[in-house]
């Protein structure tokens, strides 16, 4: 990474322009695979395909959502040098999130902006069919797009598809958090403080009496992108073990918000999604420990659905699934919050690690 700028980065409110996440794109080994993985398992619906029919050069895609969250899914096809990057990063890092794009409100700003600030250019500016877009390098192979679009196309290069009325059990919204596993926390709490002027908002370090991590937040001030950067404490932790797997620093687990998440988890349990286990007597000291909630109790522990308060007037529920991918790196987190719950369930993490660690286990990793 290029040496940052010493201007301060609260010298400038949202110095890039950004506004919201506008998708996560993975690189795939089998584009239709994981793109009916998710349509079936997280309940998304196909927005948009991509070819060379299309205009694709070197791959071919496919974008599924819900709500206000959009996935790419992307798989090489043919030669070339996009095809060829494609199959570096899958072979290297198996599948995974290669880029996290933000809309932001002028593309030649938030790029001329972030590289004065010390990012390094991943690809420059391309312009087409009122589609325009830069990305700038960030931890291991991961990058960064900036974006707007002025027509009703997703992107040049796809198809929009009637994806169908989004009316299942399945509740997604938006992406909540982004949570990144890197060698070096501080070094990205500072690319993200110095290049984007996000702010540190929490900071964990956790301790299981097997393992341990070390985490902290950054993130805009609007609260809109929130964005964990875990780094490992301990050898045998999740956190290294997840380096190890991916072969170097990624995306370790996107957390998505939901409006109902009882009706939400049971769904996707299902339709066959798995998520680790939460054993019952968790539930013994609950009442106690987080107050009044407007959920049913016994609906909850039947959802085997964890629940943390982190404020007076806030509260979340939350729960994990397994690693979706044939490496175990990559989950999701499903989350719903109350009142004016900010956390990340930190009164859960005990709960959260043990069961973790009870898969490393059955994996023979610690």
């Amino acid at each position: 990474m290029s040496s940052l700028s010493p201007e301060p980065a609260t010298a400038v409110v949202n110095p890039l322009g950004i506004r919201v996440i506008d998708h996560l794109k993975f690189y795939v080994d089998d584009v239709e695979k994981w793109a009916d993985f998710h349509e079936r398992q997280l309940g998304l619906f196909r927005r948009a395909v991509g070819n060379a029919e299309t205009g694709l050069v070197g791959q071919k895609a496919v974008v599924c959502g819900q709500g206000r969250v959009n996935f790419i899914f992307v798989e090489a096809e043919g030669d070339g040098d996009v095809a060829h990057s494609i199959r570096h990063f899958v072979d290297t890092h198996g599948c995974g999130v290669k880029d996290i794009a933000f809309r932001v409100d002028d593309v030649h700003h938030a790029m001329a902006t972030a590289t004065h600030r010390g990012a390094k250019v991943a690809e420059d500016k391309v312009e087409q069919e009122g589609f325009i877009s830069g990305s700038i390098q960030t931890y291991g192979d991961t990058v960064h797009s900036f974006v707007k679009r002025s027509g009703r196309d997703f992107m040049p290069g796809f198809r929009n598809e009637a994806g169908g009325v989004e009316s299942g059990e399945i509740h997604l919204m938006m992406i909540d958090h982004i949570v990144a596993n890197v060698e070096c926390m501080d070094e990205w709490v500072g690319f993200y403080e110095s290049v984007f002027g996000f702010d540190e908002t929490a900071h964990f370090d956790i301790q299981t009496g097997r393992s341990a991590l070390m985490s902290k937040v950054v993130g805009d001030v609007e609260g809109y992108i929130r964005l964990p950067i875990n780094e490992p404490s301990s050898d045998n932790s999740q956190i290294q073990e997840f380096l190890n797997e991916f072969k170097g620093a990624g995306v370790q687990h996107i957390a998505l918000l939901t409006s109902n998440i009882v009706d939400t988890v049971v769904a996707m349990r299902e339709q066959g999604a798995e998520f680790l286990s939460v054993p019952d007597t968790y539930y013994d000291a609950l009442p106690s420990r987080v107050g009044e909630i407007k959920e049913n109790l016994e609906d909850v522990k039947r959802a085997a659905v964890l629940v943390d308060r982190d404020r007076d007037d806030g509260y979340l529920l939350q729960l994990f699934t397994k690693p979706i991918f044939d490496r175990p790196t990559l989950f999701y987190e499903i989350i719903q919050r109350h009142g004016n719950s900010v956390g990340f369930g930190e009164g859960n993490f005990q709960a959260l690690f043990e069961a973790i660690e009870r898969e490393q286990e059955k994996r023979g990793s610690i």
